[in-house]
């Protein structure tokens, strides 16, 4: 090897016992090393291209996949609950009776290739819009409801299907590590999200002072740039039983005000949902745990969806109007789907209580299958809707 080495410093040079190549020789082995030295490269260029597509493949399978595991691992409990149990995954998915089948308009058959039609849309470029939000919120560790950042991220992608094209958020944070504003982020660049620091009126909590006045304040400074707005939190769901498409809320409120010209506000009635939580590793959607709801709407404390411009003072569940009156959404048109899990139960298992006073509802399935497997598509990655965390 020394001796080759000695050759190589000695260009055309003879060494001991052999004799170097010619010049000529010499640049044909290097064009040649050269040619090997690309062709190399660019075989390696296609093995990692290639390397890349079958990765994203795998992993747009496994995000598609996961509902149907769901499924597959509900119907398979499903088969093991006795008579005498008294849980909500005894009555997880029952069947639908020929009445529900009639109720829904639309079914299961929506195509996730239309995803980009309701989560990529432009609509919120142009104000006013039609329909907006307002959320005041506090996300904190020891919340017993465990509603964390991901249950808020998954509200707001939830509404974007729904049709609402902004939404104002009051984070009425206590400490600093609570703050939500680096968690939106991304929905606040690309101009889905207003947000609003509320720290100061977080503690001592008041519905006056801290909620109240939020609903206000988004009437004060950006009353203009809405149509219409809701003021809702973080577990309640709008929900059409009869239409499941995107933008079904758009269409519900253009059908009441249509019908109701003069109507300033149209209230949600409300439908608790309740009983223990299903395993939300599992289920990590906050509308994919808890299957039973109260048989009719559970109490007054409607949800208003307002003309800001006709408010005069804001309150929680009735504004106090300058112009027009209220009237509420028929059940079967718009109404709200209230998360509110095992807190009548003091956070414990069911109860016979719990099971008399509900009933089993899954009209929310094929949302909950879309949302999945429109993810990949929609959010920055599975870990933005599915990893639980508080800030």
């Amino acid at each position: 090897m020394k001796r080759l080495l000695q050759c190589f410093k000695q260009l055309l040079l003879q060494c001991p016992g052999r004799t170097l190549l010619s010049k000529r020789k010499l640049f044909w082995s290097a064009v040649l090393l050269y040619s090997l030295f690309i062709f190399l490269a660019f075989s390696y260029n296609i093995i990692e291209t290639f390397s890349e597509r079958f990765v994203h493949q795998r992993t747009h399978f496994s995000d598609n996949i996961k509902p149907t595991l769901s499924k597959i691992t509900a119907t398979h409990s499903l088969k093991n609950v006795t008579s005498s149990a008294s849980s909500t995954q005894e009555l997880l998915e029952p069947k639908l009776t020929t009445k529900d089948k009639n109720e829904i308009i639309h079914t299961e058959s929506s195509s996730p290739h239309n995803c980009h039609s309701w989560c990529r849309s432009k609509e919120n470029e142009s104000k006013p819009f039609f329909l907006t939000a307002v959320l005041l919120v506090r996300i904190y560790f020891k919340d017993l409801a465990q509603l964390t950042t991901r249950e808020l991220r998954q509200w707001m992608y939830y509404l974007r299907y729904a049709g609402f094209q902004h939404v104002y958020v009051y984070d009425a944070y206590v400490m600093k590590s609570e703050s939500q504003a680096q968690a939106l982020k991304s929905l606040i660049d690309e101009g889905f999200v207003t947000y609003t620091d509320w720290s100061h009126r977080a503690f001592p909590y008041s519905i006056s002072g801290t909620q109240v006045s939020a609903y206000q304040d988004c009437i004060n400074r950006f009353g203009r740039d809405s149509l219409w707005q809701a003021a809702i939190d973080m577990d309640e769901y709008p929900f059409s039983p009869k239409d499941n498409q995107p933008f079904f809320v758009q269409r519900a409120v253009k059908e009441l005000s249509k019908s109701h010209p003069a109507a300033s506000e149209l209230t949600m009635q409300n439908y608790l949902f309740l009983g223990k939580p299903l395993d939300d590793n599992k289920r990590p959607m906050l509308m994919d745990r808890i299957w039973r709801r109260t048989h009719g709407p559970a109490n007054p404390l409607v949800k208003p969806i307002y003309r800001p411009l006709k408010v005069r003072y804001a309150n929680v569940h009735h504004n106090h109007l300058a112009h027009g009156h209220t009237v509420n959404f028929a059940v079967d048109l718009l109404r709200m789907n209230h998360y509110w899990g095992a807190r009548l139960q003091d956070w414990g298992d069911d109860t016979p209580e719990i099971i008399e006073k509900t009933r089993p509802d899954n009209l929310m399935k094929p949302i909950v299958k879309i949302l999945p497997d429109c993810a990949s598509r929609c959010v920055p990655s599975s870990d933005y809707l599915y990893r639980k965390q508080w800030n």
